[in-house]
């Protein structure tokens, strides 16, 4: 007889991916990372880097290499060929057409599934390259080298990658972790006291709404690492990393508890957009986590725990007058990428240590602009 003509089918199909992250964190750890791409078998590494960083991207491709250059960008030796790849230093490098360059010349270069990409710089670099290297032959392998404590503290960690469209931040992205993370506390001696400071923001915003005795912990460090104190530097970023990634591996692929890590994002990326470059992002969130606690009514002791905790490690969490145009800032706000269903949700702390979805509105973020200032 003739088979029946199948007419619906419902199947389901659990798949999950594990992937080992190994996250490497130490004072002069640049000398093993040839010891590290070893170890994972690559057909060729390719060094993405910061322009501003080329000094520090070579040094690390001579550790790959004993032979010296060998034709124009490349390198070789037991490691396959090495190329090198420069990037913009700015924020308008997170863009698709440099994605597509970069694609190209990763074609050029002959790089196959087995090539491990390996990121050298900031926040805006990891992202950059993280996103690549995920989509690149649908996926190769990526080594993040973080050289800023924003990066170190937050951008790097947790596998989101992505670039700016339209004017948003990080509008067009994916999540997928790096196959190691490798933190050189000795890349930070020569960064600036405001981006040194940007990750420190980083730090406390999860704190905030994460763990109180950690928070109490920054409250004490706070003298050290406005005076950039080696130990105290340390003990932030491990307390970062260990936050972070305990929130990404109960919700990997951004649900529900990773909404904790905007705490201080829904106005502070607007407040960022809004200022087209000339406020840095750990400056933005700064803003973000005192105007959102305003929006959100959260108790004045705990918004002025907060705004002074922020002052003592020399941020000032003041929104300056030319970005307090909440039209602008709403209109910005209601198409971020966390916005959804009409609704633009907030995560703040409401007490310290532990925080909650509070959802924004034109209203509340014009009274947050009318009342910016820092509470202390």
């Amino acid at each position: 007889p003739d088979t029946p003509l199948l007419r619906s089918m419902d199947l389901h199909f659990d798949l999950t991916q594990t992937q080992h992250v190994s996250v490497l964190v130490e004072a002069g750890i640049e000398a093993r990372i040839p010891t590290l791409l070893q170890s994972m078998a690559p057909d060729g590494v390719v060094v993405i880097y910061d322009t501003g960083l080329e000094t520090l991207a070579k040094r690390i491709a001579k550790r790959l290499t004993s032979e010296g250059a060998q034709g124009e960008g490349a390198m070789h030796q037991g490691l396959g060929t090495i190329t090198m790849l420069p990037v913009g230093e700015t924020e308008s490098a997170k863009r698709l057409a440099v994605v597509d360059k970069l694609a190209e010349q990763l074609h050029s270069a002959g790089a196959t599934r087995a090539t491990v990409m390996v990121a050298v710089g900031g926040g805006t670099l990891t992202d950059l390259a993280g996103f690549v290297a995920s989509i690149y032959l649908r996926g190769i392998a990526f080594v993040s080298c973080p050289t800023t404590t924003l990066a170190m503290c937050d951008a790097a960690l947790g596998g989101k990658n992505g670039v700016d469209h339209s004017g948003l931040k990080n509008r067009l992205g994916t999540i997928r972790q790096p196959d190691a993370i490798v933190m050189d506390t000795d890349w930070l001696q020569t960064l600036p006291d405001e981006m040194f400071r940007e990750g420190i923001v980083e730090v406390i915003k999860k704190a905030a709404v994460l763990d109180a005795h950690r928070f109490a912990q920054l409250e004490t460090l706070a003298p050290a690492l406005l005076a950039r104190d080696a130990d105290a530097t340390m003990k932030a970023i491990a307390m970062a990393v260990d936050m972070k990634m305990q929130v990404v591996l109960e919700d990997e692929r951004e649900g529900d508890r990773r909404r904790a890590l905007n705490a201080g994002h829904t106005i502070g990326h607007a407040i960022e957009s809004l200022a087209a470059g000339t406020v840095r992002h750990g400056h933005a969130v700064a803003m973000g986590l005192i105007a959102e606690c305003r929006a959100a009514n959260v108790h004045e002791a705990i918004t002025k725990r907060l705004a002074d905790l922020l002052h003592a490690i020399g941020v000032d969490a003041n929104t300056p007058v030319h970005l307090r145009e909440a039209a602008k800032l709403w209109e910005l706000a209601r198409h971020d990428k966390k916005a959804m269903r009409g609704q633009v949700p907030m995560y703040v702390p409401i007490e310290i240590g532990t925080g909650a979805i509070v959802e924004l509105t034109a209203d509340s973020l014009a009274g947050a602009m009318q009342n910016a200032n820092d509470p202390r």
